[in-house]
């Protein structure tokens, strides 16, 4: 009896210390299951790091980047420049940048010590904004990088000139997929020390929009540059107006009459010397400070058209290959060069003026400006279809060199498409 009451009295022992641990292991587990869903969760909310300063890539178009707090590409230097100016010019640029890709106008006029010179910028800025927000087609930007090269900086009395070259690597929301480019773009700084920080007292920039601005600005501050800017807006919506009939008109197969030729252009080998040669200069060839009608003559001369020493018209009289002779204004100078197509019935070039937009083809020009088309000339390289059909031109040129540039992206008022057909005998 004694033995069997200890038996019992053990497994009850037994019992009692395989319930204790079952406690001590539940307790255990239900501890260590809370710390690890505390640890993921924590994992999972933290954000991911990301360098403010991309490395540049090979090519910006083909790598998918992060948000990131500049949009800064690179930088490089021929002189030296004081990190201080440097901070402020890249906070400038960032803001403008930001200001595209939203097509949002910021306040920059903080960044100037001269309330003109801020006012000058702030138009400006505005000018781009509003006029690419009237466009049809979406001119946000899905991704933009730009580099810097400081060309020079010089001392003046109290202030320090600088001027440098920026260049871009832009991508339409509507075009996602190809990337736009311009490059060397002339930025002129002064600055000033005001209260120990750095301020800009003059800024000059070399592109559409700015040069809108300041070829009319003379005086009369925030007036006046509020007249130029709703002068401006006005106009563009009439031209704007006037696309939407074009558009209508070629949906309809309208509004173009057709040149036969003795002699039909070659519009690939037009676009092939177009996009080899965007973005620098052929050296068989004079080169300009202002080299954009130049450029298009080329192109328009490798797509097999010859030169014309006949008639009172003249185009070309030059040998590139053994540099002899001496370039026409026909060839060089934009409004001549629309001149000479537009009134040239005999040997040369067949082509036709202010023809309807959507028309455009590859290896045709186009000619913009402020108040006529008549101040910068480009090349047609390609057309963006939707369903089929052109809603936006392609451009290359020089000074300023574009590259897959749509054309809707110009903010200048006048555009004009020359349309080449070929040659005659």
């Amino acid at each position: 009896m004694k033995k069997r009451k200890m038996k019992k009295n053990v497994s009850k022992i037994f019992l009692i210390l395989l319930f204790i641990l079952f406690i001590i292991f539940l307790i255990w587990f239900i501890d260590n299951k809370k710390n690890n869903d505390a640890n993921k969760n924590n994992d999972d909310n933290k954000s991911p790091i990301v360098d403010p300063k991309p490395s540049k890539p090979d090519n910006p178009s083909e790598n998918e980047k992060p948000e990131v707090l500049t949009y800064l590409n690179n930088i490089t230097y021929d002189v030296n420049l004081d990190k201080d100016i440097e901070k402020v010019i890249i906070e400038y640029m960032d803001l403008y940048y930001k200001s595209m890709k939203e097509l949002k106008e910021y306040d920059f006029t903080y960044l100037f010590a001269n309330e003109e010179a801020g006012l000058i910028n702030q138009t400006a800025i505005s000018l781009l904004v509003e006029i690419r927000k009237l466009k049809p087609n979406d001119l946000t930007l899905d991704k933009a990088l730009y580099d810097l090269k400081i060309e020079s900086v010089s001392k003046k009395n109290d202030t320090i000139e600088v001027k440098l070259r920026e260049s871009n690597y832009l991508n339409f929301n509507f075009m996602k997929d190809i990337t736009s480019r311009v490059y060397n773009i002339e930025n002129d700084f002064t600055f000033k020390l005001v209260d120990g920080k750095y301020k800009i007292v003059k800024y000059n920039k070399v592109q559409d929009f700015y040069v809108m601005v300041t070829g009319k600005y003379s005086t009369g501050g925030a007036i006046a540059l509020n007249k130029i800017k709703s002068d401006y807006l006005n106009l563009i919506k009439t031209k704007e107006d006037k696309l939407k009939v074009d558009l209508e008109n070629y949906l309809n197969n309208k509004g173009i009459n057709l040149k036969i030729c003795d002699h039909s252009y070659d519009r690939l080998k037009a676009k092939n010397y177009a996009v080899s040669w965007v973005g620098k200069r052929n050296s068989d060839w004079p080169k300009y400070d202002s080299n954009c009608q130049n450029y298009v003559s080329q192109v328009v001369y490798e797509g097999t058209v010859p030169m014309d020493y006949i008639g009172e018209n003249k185009w070309g009289n030059y040998n590139n290959k053994t540099k002899t002779g001496s370039l026409d204004t026909t060839w060089t100078y934009v409004p001549y060069f629309y001149n000479y197509v537009k009134n040239n019935t005999g040997y040369g070039i067949c082509g036709d003026v202010d023809v309807n937009l959507y028309y455009a083809e590859a290896g045709d020009v186009i000619h913009v400006g402020t108040t006529g088309p008549t101040k910068h000339a480009l090349i047609v390289i390609d057309t963006i279809k939707e369903n089929d059909k052109v809603i936006d031109v392609l451009v290359n040129s020089n000074t300023v060199d574009l590259e897959n540039y749509p054309i809707s992206a110009y903010v200048y008022p006048y555009v004009s498409l020359i349309k080449i057909y070929g040659w005659n005998d």
